[in-house]
Parts: structure tokens; C-alpha cells; sequence
């Protein structure tokens, strides 16, 4: 199942199946693997959080305003991150809702500045193998909690910039930031970055399976040359160009890249889906264009 979420409504690409209509698709967030398919949830108009499966979507919870801004999916509960740098945590199974007061005595909060926006963004957010928390403040650098968000602590600095964090198996964890592609293989506690085959280092997306790494890059926030690299773990990135366009006159945004199981999927911001099965190396256009302007792409 390959979930796509735009401004008007939630699909499953493989059927060509809506699964919402009339919903602004904020987050889509996957639980580890439970059994044979992964736990999927969403966040829609950035206040409802529901269930995801093929049948279509399960309500969970509202938020009571409308601030969401991104999901963590982990075993047992489900994290939503709020405008003004917030977290609230969800119950999937009563549906209550309450705050993470211990996020907001972050240490140097004060200084948070968003330069797209009048607070600061919980733009990207994700769980480690471990169990490990990590949430990108945009802009307020990269924190991690191991005790379910009871403490915090800083592993990435503001001026680094990051817009999106992910996790993966084995204490690997990647990012995109304005200063190129960062990785950690301890969890996400200390990190490299390298700029080694982009063509600039403005990094918006990235995603992870296994070694194999997948980043946006492009010259700046206004940019008109956009483009999708692939490359492995601390190695350098090479640009895809075998069935993806060599490069977009946009960005190619937070959450519009996932790979999961050797498969790889791009979304662009005027509704192109781009798949990749061989890790890659190869894509192809899976649909002309869905409706709404395309915000999220997530396998399941």
C-alpha cells in the first residue's frame, strides 16, 4: 500500500482507492512492523488523528485546535508535534490526549526562530529501532528522548536547519538539513554530514532503507532546480535520473520521500507519484497526477 496525502483528500495509490475525501492529509506516521503489514496513522487538517488500513481510516482522537504538524507512530502510543514546538501524546486505544510538558523546558527555547512562520515548527519527527524519540524543530535543532518523552536532550544544534529526521534499523538515523545530508549510526546521539555528489546543499527529504540513503537537494527555499539523489550510508549521494525527471523547477518537500523493502516513492508538489522497486536505480510515473496539492507520500 503506498498512501498518498494531499490537500483535499488521502489515497492508496496501488488501488487508485480513496480512503478520505475533503481532508488536508498534515502527517502520515508508520508503527514498526506488527505481525506482516505496519501500523499506519494520520493526521488530518492538523487536528484529527485516525487509524490507516485498506478499508479506509478509524477516528482516534481530536487535538482541539488546529496546530498538528507531524506523527511518531510507536509501540502503544502515537506523538503528534504542534506549532510553537509542542508535543502532545495520543492514546490510539481511548483516544485521550495530553501534553509533554517536559518539551517545553528545552533548553534554549527561547532563542527558536522560524524564518517561514511567527513560532517554531515540530516539522519532522520519527522513532528509532530502539525506541528512541526524535523531533526536528524547525528551527530549533534535533532532540531525542529514550524515556518516552519524560527528558530531552540536544543532539543537533538550531543553525544546522535540519527539515526532516528519520530513523531506521541498527542505530541508523538520516537527516536533510540546509547544510546537506547528516547520518548517525549510534541512535542519533552524535552525527556526520557530508555534501559529497549534490549539485547544492540545501536538503529538504530524506528517507532510508537499510544502507541505502534517498535526499532532495536544491540550490535554496525559493529554488528552481530541485532534484532526487540516492547513495549509501557516510558515501556520496548520486543523482536518480533514470525514469525521474534530472531535476523539478520546485522543492521537493519534508515527507514526499519514503522507502521501504527495496521500493523507493517520490511525490511532487503538483501531484506526480515516481516508484522505484530496484532501490533507485530506476523509476517510474505510477499515475499522471492526484488531485490536491501533494503533502506526504508513506508506504504501508
Amino acid at each position: 500500500m503506498l498512501l498518498v496525502g494531499t490537500t483535499d483528500h488521502l489515497e492508496d495509490v496501488d488501488r487508485q482507492l480513496s480512503l478520505a475525501e475533503d481532508v488536508r492529509v498534515t502527517a502520515i506516521a508508520r508503527q514498526a512492523a506488527v505481525g506482516v503489514s505496519p501500523l499506519m496513522y494520520a493526521l488530518f487538517d492538523g487536528d484529527r488523528v485516525v487509524r490507516v488500513d485498506r478499508d479506509g481510516v478509524t477516528p482516534l482522537a481530536r487535538l482541539g485546535e488546529p496546530a498538528g504538524q507531524s506523527l511518531i507512530a510507536d509501540s502503544g502510543s502515537v506523538v503528534v508535534g504542534l506549532a510553537g514546538a509542542r508535543l502532545a501524546l495520543v492514546d490510539p486505544q481511548g483516544g485521550g490526549v495530553e501534553p509533554l510538558p517536559a518539551f517545553t523546558a528545552a533548553p534554549g527555547r527561547e532563542g527558536w526562530q522560524n524564518p517561514a512562520g511567527p513560532s517554531p515548527d515540530l516539522r519532522s519527527a520519527t522513532v528509532t529501532e530502539s525506541g528512541a524519540w526524535l523531533v526536528n524543530v524547525h528551527v530549533g535543532g534535533v532532540w531525542r528522548s529514550v524515556d518516552k518523552g519524560r527528558t530531552w536532550t540536544g543532539v543537533l544544534a538550531p543553525e544546522v536547519d535540519v527539515h526532516e529526521v528519520v530513523g531506521g534499523l541498527s542505530g541508523r538515523v538520516v537527516a536533510a538539513a540546509a547544510a546537506g545530508v547528516g547520518w548517525s549510526l549510534d541512535d542519533g546521539v552524535t552525527w556526520q554530514w557530508t555534501q559529497a555528489g549534490l549539485h547544492a546543499p540545501y536538503c529538504r527529504a530524506v528517507a532510508m532503507d537499510g544502507d541505502v540513503v534517498y535526499v532532495t537537494a536544491s540550490t535554496g527555499p525559493d529554488t528552481t532546480d530541485g532534484r532526487l539523489y540516492r547513495g549509501t550510508i557516510g558515501g556520496p549521494m548520486e543523482p536518480c535520473a533514470n525514469g525521474v525527471p534530472p531535476a523539478f523547477p520546485f522543492n521537493l518537500d519534508t515527507g514526499t520521500l519514503d522507502a521501504r523493502g527495496g521500493a523507493v516513492a517520490l511525490g511532487t508538489p503538483d501531484g506526480c507519484i515516481y516508484r522505484s522497486a530496484d532501490q533507485g536505480v530506476s523509476f517510474e510515473q505510477v499515475t499522471e497526477r492526484v488531485g490536491g496539492h501533494l503533502r506526504v507520500v508513506r508506504f504501508g
